[in-house]
């Protein structure tokens, strides 16, 4: 069984530690678990690395077109690797969760994320998609574009780091036991996620 994981942000050391890159953020810290290390593909445009699990080959994929293009060479990437796009599990930021809370869904709408929707379109299938909270904006008169892309605060930057272990957690229950489990048992509001 192929299965791809794609994290969304935008490249660059400047979108670094970004809202909007939480997404890369948490595929590296899965690649990192995972003992691999991620090389660029131009023809791709996308940080990619392969690797057996178990029984699975996985595919982690950070595409490059910037996060509103982020489904650019998804289509033809999967396509040439043989990972179907029902196999895809796609990583972002969620602005309507609290800092730091995971939610699994499946299916579901785009809920107005441009990268998102971006990937959707690509693909053209439902997606199994692991949403990370990086909470609301602090003023209403924020914009929106600029809030996601500021820098988490030193203390906000911890409180992710320290969350990692119950994202890959996550990661590893969608792979092992299945999306329907993952939602059952990550998407409890009684844990503290």
């Amino acid at each position: 069984m192929k299965i791809a994981i794609i994290g969304l942000g935008n490249p660059g050391l400047h979108y670094q530690y970004t809202r909007h890159n939480v997404g890369f953020w948490l595929v590296d810290q899965f690649a990192c678990n995972q003992g691999v290390k991620f090389a660029f593909q131009k023809k791709y445009n996308s940080e990619i690395v392969e690797f057996i699990r178990k029984d699975q080959k996985v595919f982690l994929i950070k595409p490059f077109s910037f996060m509103n293009e982020s489904g650019k060479n998804l289509n033809k990437l999967l396509s040439i690797s043989g990972c179907g796009c029902e196999n895809a599990i796609l990583i972002h930021d969620e602005l309507n969760l609290p800092l730091s809370r995971i939610k699994i869904s499946h299916g579901k709408g785009t809920g107005g994320h441009n990268g998102v929707k971006s990937v959707v379109e690509s693909l053209g299938a439902p997606l199994t998609r692991v949403r990370i909270g990086i909470g609301e904006k602090h003023a209403a008169t924020q914009n929106l574009a600029d809030y996601v892309l500021t820098k988490f605060s030193v203390d906000e930057k911890a409180k992710l780091f320290e969350r990692t272990p119950h994202f890959l957690n996550a990661i590893n229950c969608i792979l092992d036991d299945g999306i329907e489990k993952a939602m059952n048992f990550f998407n409890q509001k009684k844990l503290i996620n």
